[in-house]
Parts: C-alpha cells; structure tokens; sequence
C-alpha cells in the first residue's frame, strides 16, 4: 500500500494543526487488541498440548504416537499424536475404535486445516462468517471420520455410546476432539452412505468467498481504501501549469528500505504544505470541507511526479490541495536494495471550518 504521510489540517481561520503521528486510533487498537487476545488463546492450547504431552505415557505406533494421560482428557488428536487417558486405555473395544477415528483424521490433515481457521478467526474476527466456516469446517471433520470408521464394520450402536461416554472431559483447542459436534444431526450423517467429502469441499470453497465479503464491507469506509488498498479513485482536475508532469522512469515501488526525506528535519515537508496550502475564500462562503488524499511520486531523482487526487471532496478543495503538492521541492529519493527508486506516498490535507 502506498505511504500514507499524517495528516495537515487547514482552518478556514489560517491556523494550521499537523496531525500527531502519535495519536491512538482507538478502533485499530481495540480491533489488534482483540486480535491479540485470539492468537495468544491459540498460544496457550499448544502450551496446553506440549505439557500434556510431556507427562504422558507414549506408546509408537506405525502411524501415529499413542500418549497415555492420568488427567480427564477428552480423546483427541493433532498431526501425528493421538491423547487418551488411562481409563479409556483400560477398555481395547473402546480404544479401538478411538485410534481409528483419529487416524482419519491424521491420515487427512485436518489438524492444518483447524489452525488455519483459527488463524483466519482470530485476524478476522470481527466477521461472522468465518466463525460460521469454521464450525462447518470441523463437523465435516467429524462426519468423514464417522463415515470412515461404520465403512471398517464398527457397530453403529456401539459407536454411538463410545461417543456419549466421552462427552466429559477437557476438551483441547486446535485438536480434532473425539466428540466435537456431537449433535443430533451427526447421528444422522452417520446413518447415510453419500461421502462428506464434497461437503467439506464446500465449506473450504466457502473461505475465498468469505474474505472477498470481508474486503467489501471494509471498502465502505474510505479512509481504509486509502490506508490499505493499491487502487485509488482518481478525480479528474481542470489543467494547471502549477501541475508537475515530469515522467516517471522505471518501476513504481509502494514502500522501500530508505524512504524519502524531505528537508534536514521532519516536520519541514508538513510546514511547506501547511504554508502553501490555502483556504479557498469561495469554499469558505459555501461551508465546503473535508479531507483530500493526494498521491504524488518521489522519483528516483528526488522530484516530485504523478500528483493526483486519490479521494476528493470538492473541485475547489481537491485543486488546491494539489497545487499545494505540485509546489513541493526536491526530496532526497528513497532506496531499494541500494538503489535510489521511485516512491509513491499519500498525503491527507483537511480542510476545516472552525
């Protein structure tokens, strides 16, 4: 995404704010905050599998490892390790048909397909869908390992009372536990012959939809666009010589190792623009305001090139925020591997009525 500078307020007063690199964005803070809290959940239940799995009994098996654990587990799997605990050992009807529906779900992967979900949730979780594919995602899990499992001549009546049995117990996040979604319409999938495959299939279709969705909803807001998008709306302007049209060499790098500089100190590119920038009498008597994005260009050079509208407001407010931009002098070019490259940036001027 292209560099997006702080903000420059001008008053219709003549007073000019920069807008505080520093301020807090509450709702980014909270949302991380969040996010945050969601991956280190996902944190502490691999912290929570590694100590089970350190004070455990372990048995190797040919496709998997069989862990042994005093402490009142629910069956579950993860990669190649299948946890029991030491009751469940005892009875070898019971461990039976355990080891050979979490096998299914060694043998198919599905412990990538969970942490994947949980990673999409915990980045994108304000958004119910992929809550919804995910809960999806996991009784497909269960229902291919149960249609697996009646295919290799297990009684389904037996099946069904090993499942009840082990309603109690933790339950671990990120495994495949033995009686997820233990609901009534489980039972009735078990009692169908039709492959969940397909299902599962549509439910992994499902996620590109869901993050397309996403990205939709967030376009809405337009200072997101601006922040987080390659693509920009462009205003078309009224010809200016102010303009500067110099022709852009080469690639246009959207970030790079050693930005731009303007100036020996930092705020001398904001109190140029600040300067340079007016309020225009006419907007004034028309109570027009509002923030303009202008993109421009460092080439490799260091001159200032491509100055355009990206979001605009007004045709008065846009032109003078470009021509503020135009104005702008040489920067010291910015860097890529060493090599001096054209750098495109963001500027927000907002124009305020006091």
């Amino acid at each position: 995404m292209p560099i997006l500078l702080d903000e420059i307020v001008i008053s219709n007063s003549g007073n000019i704010i920069q807008s505080d690199s520093a301020t807090i964005n509450y709702t980014v803070l909270i949302y991380s905050l969040i996010v945050g809290i969601l991956l280190l959940r996902m944190v502490f239940a691999v912290a929570g599998i590694i100590r089970i799995m350190s004070i455990s009994d372990k048995q190797k098996h040919e496709d998997f490892v069989l862990l042994i654990s005093d402490e009142n587990i629910n069956p579950f799997s993860i990669f190649g390790y299948v946890f029991v605990n030491s009751e469940l050992y005892k009875h070898n009807t019971k461990l039976k048909q355990v080891l050979s529906h979490e096998k299914i779900h060694i043998n198919k992967l599905h412990s990538i397909d969970n942490i994947l979900s949980e990673l999409i949730c915990s980045v994108f979780w304000i958004n119910p869908v992929f809550w919804l594919v995910k809960d999806k995602l996991k009784s497909t899990h269960e229902y291919q390992a149960d249609a697996k499992i009646l295919d290799q001549g297990f009684d389904i009546a037996d099946y069904f009372n090993l499942l009840f049995d082990n309603v109690g117990g933790k339950r671990i996040g990120l495994a495949n536990n033995f009686n997820q979604s233990l609901t009534l319409k489980r039972m009735k999938m078990m009692k169908k012959t039709r492959s969940p495959r397909y299902m599962r299939l549509a439910y992994l279709l499902l996620l590109p939809i869901a993050a397309i969705l996403i990205l939709a909803f967030s376009s809405n807001n337009a200072e997101a666009i601006v922040s987080n998008s390659k693509h920009f709306t462009k205003t078309n302007l009224p010809d200016d010589d102010t303009i500067k049209k110099i022709e852009v060499v080469g690639e246009i790098y959207e970030g790079a190792d050693e930005m731009p500089i303007f100036g020996k100190e930092q705020d001398k590119l904001f109190e140029f623009l600040s300067n340079e920038a007016k309020y225009p009498e006419q907007a004034k008597l028309d109570s027009i305001q509002g923030r303009v994005f202008v993109s421009f260009v460092v080439t490799k050079t260091g001159q200032v090139a491509n100055v355009e509208v990206v979001k605009g407001v007004h045709e008065l407010l846009d032109s003078e925020a470009v021509r503020a931009v135009s104005l702008l002098p040489d920067f010291m070019p910015g860097k890529k591997d060493g090599k001096a490259v054209n750098v495109k940036m963001v500027v927000p001027i907002a124009f305020q009525l006091d």
